[in-house]
């Protein structure tokens, strides 16, 4: 009989094989890790979340580093589907419940859940920004899932309870051409529509993510390729480093999970801060940014207009890795490529046009992207 681990490797070979596929190329930095030091430790692992794709990504990076026995939080939107749905619970997803998911009762008892996994130093990999950002910015990080290391590194004050922060950006992005669409079936399918309102607002959610995703999986025997892709982390870092706890988990007659609040809070601005330090800023990001202002931009304006935003971006210590040593002109041609294919622009001599504003907001707004306070 396999191990666990065993049959979360199985399943990542065939995603490694997929990826090298449908991707033009993967890149993955940061400093080096040695899995085995670190899940002596109760860990971690902290992702942004951008395409229901970085699942898949972050946990076959991880486990190509040889951490093991994967564990991540998946929405049972997910993980209940037919087909789809048994792959991600065999690369290790636990289910969310997204309906409940922001209930005080459930987010305690989901916490204690992924505290016990913790324990037991699972590689647990968590998205706290509560769902995929459709607008393109990093989402307030929730301190639900996140408050579960909170908890555990307040019962071992002595012992470090690590976070693993990583951040993952696309050149092309699946599920972006479909975002408008699963928006307004959102906004269909709440509890307050009619029924058949709600009906028709669970066709545009889920058949959004069909439209994208079908392409994407039969990408490997069609030729199709969406770019790279990167992902960037850090070391990893001790909870006990960042937050302060109180030392009493009986305040106010309460549990430990009210008791730890203050920290948990303060635990997610943290973290939202280190998602944009690591968020990989691209040529189409920079690019959109330029053009969203002005709705046309001459090739030639934008390569003047890049060095100042540049360089605001630089000082505000944003992850420029992808455009450091490209001169302006080569960033705006690599630029162009996504923003074209997805017809966000369309290019007319040296004038760039916006087509669809929407996606341009999307891919511009890494660029404009504040720090939480």
């Amino acid at each position: 009989m396999q191990s666990y681990h065993e049959e979360v490797l199985s399943v990542a070979y065939g995603i490694g094989r997929f990826f090298r596929k449908t991707f033009t190329a993967s890149v993955v930095e940061g400093p080096l890790l040695d899995a085995q030091e670190v899940q002596k430790l109760p860990h971690m692992i902290v992702c942004t979340h951008r395409s229901h794709t970085d699942y898949f990504l972050a946990g076959y990076t991880l486990i190509s580093r040889k951490f093991r026995n994967l564990r991540f939080a998946a929405g049972s939107n997910l993980t209940k589907l037919p087909y789809i749905g048994p792959r991600f619970r065999a690369f290790g997803a636990f289910d969310v419940e997204r309906e409940i998911a922001f209930e005080r009762d459930y987010v305690k008892k989901l916490c204690f859940r992924v505290v016990e996994m913790m324990e037991k130093r699972d590689a647990v990999m968590v998205f706290p920004e509560g769902g995929r950002s459709y607008s393109g910015a990093t989402l307030e990080v929730k301190s639900g899932i996140l408050g579960a290391a909170a908890l555990l590194q307040a019962r071992r004050p002595a012992e470090d309870v690590l976070l693993l922060p990583m951040a993952i950006s696309y050149e092309y992005p699946p599920d972006v051409p479909w975002f408008g669409l699963l928006l307004r079936g959102k906004i269909f399918r709440k509890r307050t529509q009619p029924f058949f309102k709600r009906i028709l607002g669970s066709l545009f959610y889920f058949g959004a993510d069909i439209l994208a995703f079908v392409p994407f999986l039969l990408a490997p025997r069609t030729g199709r390729t969406y770019g790279a892709v990167y992902v960037d982390y850090d070391a990893p870092v001790a909870v006990r480093s960042l937050v302060t706890f109180k030392p009493d988990t009986a305040v106010a007659g309460k549990d430990e999970f009210f008791a730890q609040r203050d920290a948990m809070q303060q635990l997610a601005k943290i973290m939202r801060r280190r998602f944009l330090a690591l968020f990989r800023i691209l040529p189409q990001h920079l690019l959109a940014c330029l053009v969203r202002e002005r709705t046309t931009l001459a090739v030639s304006d934008a390569e003047k207009l890049l060095p100042p935003l540049i360089e605001s971006l630089r000082a505000a210590g944003r992850n420029l890795k992808s455009v450091d040593g490209r001169t302006p002109a080569e960033i705006v041609a690599q630029g162009k490529k996504p923003l074209l294919r997805l017809k966000a622009v369309s290019q007319k001599g040296d004038t760039l046009t916006v087509r669809k504003k929407q996606i341009i907001d999307y891919c511009a707004a890494p660029v404009l992207d504040k720090t939480a306070p």
